[in-house]
C-alpha cells in the first residue's frame, strides 16, 4: 500500500474507493446468509477502518488528513452547539427499537465506520491528491 501511495495518491484513493464499494456490495448477500441485518457490512467496515487507521498511524499521516487535535480552542467552536441540538431533535420524544439488539448494534457500528471511512477516503485521500495535482 505504501508503494502505491508514494507512486500516485489519486490511484491510491481510487483503489480504496473501489475496495469500499465492492466490499459493501458483497456484504448484502452475506447478511441474508448470516441472518442478522448489516452484520457483514459491519464486519467489512470495521476491518477496513482498522486497516486504514493502521496505515495512517504507521506512515504518520494524522496531521496531513486532519486526524489530530485542533489548534483552535473549544471556546471558538461554541457555534456548533445549535447544530448539536438540531441533530439530537429526533431523540427528544424517545426512540423505538424496530430491530433485534444484534441488528441494531451492527447498524450503529456500520454507520460510525462508514462515516469515518468516507470522510477519510473522499475528503482525505482523494481531495488532498486532487488538490496537490491541481496546484
Amino acid at each position: 500500500m505504501k508503494k502505491l501511495y508514494g507512486k500516485s495518491e489519486i490511484t491510491f484513493a481510487i483503489v480504496w474507493i473501489v475496495i469500499y464499494c465492492v466490499l459493501q456490495s458483497l456484504a448484502y448477500p452475506l447478511n441474508e446468509k448470516i441472518g442478522i441485518t448489516y452484520s457483514a457490512n459491519a464486519i467489512f467496515c470495521v476491518l477496513q477502518t482498522v486497516i486504514l487507521i493502521a496505515f495512517i498511524w504507521k506512515n504518520r499521516l494524522w496531521k496531513r488528513y486532519g486526524l489530530c487535535r485542533s489548534s483552535v480552542p473549544a471556546r471558538q467552536l461554541l457555534y456548533y452547539v445549535p447544530l448539536i441540538i438540531l441533530a439530537s431533535e429526533n431523540l427528544w420524544n424517545g426512540f423505538a427499537v424496530n430491530y433485534s439488539l444484534a441488528g441494531t448494534a451492527c447498524r450503529i457500528v456500520c454507520m460510525l465506520c462508514v462515516g469515518f471511512l468516507e470522510e477519510v477516503i473522499f475528503r482525505g485521500f482523494l481531495f488532498k491528491a486532487m488538490a496537490k495535482d491541481n496546484l
